[in-house]
């Protein structure tokens, strides 16, 4: 799947979608796995505003069971 023309917010919701989790059980596992205590609205205003670091997207690919590919553009 190409994701360059995706927000942030557009593509964890299509996987969220994908795998029929909600987004605050999402922001939970994120902070167990990280050992943060972001709340639900901050995590989704995170994503509204497109400041998810690469970490993140990381992390969000492991819990949701992704593997992330970076493939050279062919012309």
């Amino acid at each position: 799947m190409i994701i360059n023309n995706m927000t942030d917010f557009q593509l964890v919701k299509y996987l969220l979608n994908q795998e029929y989790m909600l987004q605050k059980d999402l922001s939970d596992k994120l902070n167990e796995m990280t050992g943060k205590t972001t709340k639900p609205g901050n995590f989704s205003a995170k994503l509204k505003r497109e400041y998810l670091t690469f970490k993140d997207l990381k992390n969000i690919c492991k819990i949701l069971g992704y593997n992330l590919y970076i493939e050279k553009q062919k012309d």
